[in-house]
């Protein structure tokens, strides 16, 4: 190192210190001649000499002179440790000896001198857990660490790192997030972990599913089946609804690692969300078995509604009842009206005839359960269904299925419905032996139940629904029954025994309605003859199939889902209607039946709220909404995270990381700390500190001055001058 320089900083301009050095010598001189002939010329040019001397140094102190330290300084450079903690992790490593996350400990903190340990002595290093987010470590909390939660994004990793750190070492399978056309502003050195080699698992990939089906048609599923260590392995694909299974479909694959998509199609029979599954039965010796089943979900909605109608005889209730669905183009309409009766006896050869028979068997043995709404209008069942029939109404109510009885003569007489298991579904039962009057007509009214129940609120305004039910035209006819604990009345008879004429209710799945009465269609030509309108008849009809079908738009309390169901981790949101506004609690349950955290905050809107939870995995979460009157439930199928499920070591993605960073790809043989050292090598910094030091500021240097003033003033007092 070269010696120390001196350096002036002046406190005054050069030439003021110049013009003071010259008053100086002056001074110095005029004092010379003011004494020389009493001292004599040596005497006088010594006293002379030490003042100018004295002056000089004093002037000199302005140029601020200082001594120059220069020293050199090294710096370790700042490492930084990202253990991967993704799920794949703790999958097993090489030849099945403990997990990745294991491995990584282990060369870490294995051997007589832990990496670590080295690393610290020399740089400066920090210890990261880097999953879901980066977490610092301490260096002895290595081995605490556990493979859990989700994939990490190193993109945004490195650059919470970049500028604080020289060098990031990453021990990694691979399974991370990365976007490589981003500059990260820091080298990264991969240890790849696992083992590609003997690595054995099969996978859903991927599945394209549509975001809404049409109930009665086809729907095509694409799933794509990823395999590794199973060349030329054939397997089925199965769709499952629920537990029921809708179709399955054989796969093969070829080479391995391998991709190969199957379509899987079915016609969804029910409308409503539907919680779809797909998977692939495990294989021996596969690492991962949870990505072999993926759930989905599925919106199944009407694009129209398919209504069987059979009448026991015409008349002026089926023709308005029939033209109302006629003119409904959401409404598809099958009747049959029975014009003649089994035991009439014909003279004509049957191909002659012109009636054709009533299609029992095919209605009821295949083309039931097609119908969303089957109807008996003044129907008696006992000549024309067989002795089966009526217990496959009854499975059909019990499965989903609506079904609505008209009364008239033929409802509950002979041949009825009594004894047989249609019996059992419907809401009302018979009275006594006469089941039909018909003499002076009855006016009806609303129930406490038919004010707020959705079929019979025809007006908005509750003052207005009451008046019009009240001045609806009588009925002539209707039939004498009395409701059972499962009915509910929403409409009865005036006077002193009320008879229910309007009754619903619900039978296992299904929904059944018994309108006790052939002459509703006076509510239609007795309010268009006092000037109405036909209105209120076509409402009340149209409000009747939709609850009998289950529209939700009816249900006093409404749960719509959106269209797209969330992912894990993700905040799933869904919207509630509720007419009793304050009074809606809402639940959640996880795919293990456990509450898990909701909320509920109102969405602006009266009588409407956003309902929300957070996933925490993959499957079918149910939402209870409870309010005074009932509840309402509703499920919802997360799908898990398919990029997450592939547990195979991408070595590949990691030189792609190493590569694009400036840094390198270590391989197990390689002596880690020597290349971690011989890397940081290039990432020494070296810096020069240099400080500057006053002379004048240190003591020894104002001896001289106080020396030559002091021996300036002995002299003078030796040779008589003072």
């Amino acid at each position: 190192m070269s010696p120390n320089p001196i350096t002036i900083a002046p406190i005054f301009p050069l030439w003021l210190i110049i013009l003071l050095l010259a008053l100086g010598s002056a001074a110095a001189i005029f004092q010379y001649r003011l004494i020389r002939k009493r001292l004599g010329h040596n005497k006088a040019l010594g006293l002379s000499l030490l003042r100018l001397a004295s002056i000089s140094l004093l002037i000199s102190f302005a140029l601020n002179p200082s001594r120059a330290e220069r020293r050199e300084h090294e710096v370790s450079p700042a490492l930084a440790i990202l253990v991967d903690t993704s799920p794949s992790m703790g999958l097993l490593a090489h030849a099945g000896k403990g997990s990745r996350l294991d491995e990584a400990k282990s060369l870490l903190n294995g051997g007589a001198t832990p990496l670590v340990k080295s690393l610290g002595e020399k740089y400066e290093l920090k210890v990261y857990g880097f999953g879901e987010a980066l977490k610092p470590i301490e260096t002895g909390d290595v081995s605490r660490l556990k493979a859990e939660g989700k994939k990490g994004d190193l993109t945004d990793a490195l650059g919470k790192l970049a500028g604080k750190n020289s060098l990031a070492v990453l021990l990694s399978d691979g399974n991370l997030k990365w976007e490589g056309n981003k500059s990260t502003g820091i080298p990264v050195i991969a240890v790849p972990l696992g083992a590609s080699d003997g690595y054995k698992d099969l996978l859903i990939k991927r599945v394209k599913i549509p975001a809404l089906a049409f109930r009665g048609r086809e729907v095509t599923i694409d799933v794509t089946v990823k395999g590794y260590g199973y060349s030329g392995l054939t397997l089925p694909v199965i769709l499952k609804d629920g537990e029921r299974l809708l179709t399955a479909k054989n796969v093969r694959l070829g080479e391995s690692p391998g991709e190969e998509t199957v379509s899987l199609s079915f016609i969804p029979e029910a409308v409503g969300h539907h919680d779809l599954s797909v998977s692939i039965p495990p294989q021996f010796g596969e690492s991962l078995a949870s990505n072999n089943a993926v759930n989905l979900s599925l919106k199944v909605v009407r694009d129209k509604i398919r209504i069987l109608m059979v009448t026991g005889s015409p008349s002026l209730n089926y023709r308005f009842l029939r033209t109302t669905f006629k003119n409904d183009p959401s409404i598809d309409l099958l009747s049959f009206v029975i014009l003649r009766t089994p035991s009439n006896i014909l003279n004509v050869p049957v191909q002659e005839q012109s009636l054709i028979p009533f299609p029992v068997e095919t209605l009821f043995s295949k083309e039931l359960k097609n119908f969303d709404l089957l109807i008996f209008d003044n129907f008696r069942p006992h000549p024309y269904l067989r002795a089966g029939d009526p217990e496959k109404v009854r499975e059909y109510v019990k499965e989903g299925g609506a079904f609505a009885v008209i009364g008239g003569p033929n409802f509950l007489g002979e041949g009825g419905y009594a004894g047989t298991p249609i019996e059992e579904i419907l809401p009302v039962r018979w009275v006594g032996k006469e089941d039909y009057r018909r003499d002076s007509p009855l006016r009806v009214k609303l129930s406490r139940a038919g004010t707020a129940h959705p079929i019979t609120r025809l007006s908005s305004d509750e003052r207005d629904n009451l008046s019009l039910w009240r001045n609806m035209p009588p009925l002539d006819g209707v039939n004498l029954m009395e409701p059972k604990r499962s009915g509910t009345v929403l409409l009865e008879s005036t006077g002193e025994i009320s008879r229910p004429i309007l009754t619903v209710g619900s039978y296992g799945k299904g929904r059944v309605l018994v309108l006790a009465t052939d002459y509703s269609w006076k509510w239609y030509m007795g309010m268009v003859a006092a000037g109405k309108g036909n209105w209120p008849y076509l409402r009340l009809v149209e409000r009747m199939v939709r609850w009998l079908t289950k529209d939700s738009g009816l249900d006093p309390v409404q749960i719509t889902l959106p269209d797209r169901a969330g992912a894990v981790g993700q905040e799933a949101e869904f919207r509630i209607r509720g007419s009793e506004e304050g009074t809606i609690s809402l639940s959640v349950f996880n795919p293990d039946g456990v509450k898990i955290g909701s909320r509920l905050k109102p969405a602006g809107k009266p009588g409407e709220f956003l309902g929300s939870f957070l996933p925490e995995k993959g499957g079918t979460y149910r939402m209870k909404v409870e309010t005074r009157t009932g509840y309402l439930e509703e499920t919802m199928a997360i799908p898990g995270l398919l990029d997450d499920l592939d547990g195979a070591p991408n070595h590949e993605r990691l030189k792609t990381i190493s590569a694009s960073t400036g840094g390198k790809i270590l391989g197990r043989d390689d002596d880690l700390l020597k290349e971690i050292q011989a890397y940081a090598a290039r990432a020494q910094n070296r810096f020069v500190e240099e400080r500057r030091l006053p002379l004048w500021a240190k003591l020894y240097i104002l001896v001289p001055i106080l020396g030559l003033l002091g021996l300036e003033w002995y002299l003078r007092r030796r040779w008589g001058l003072i």
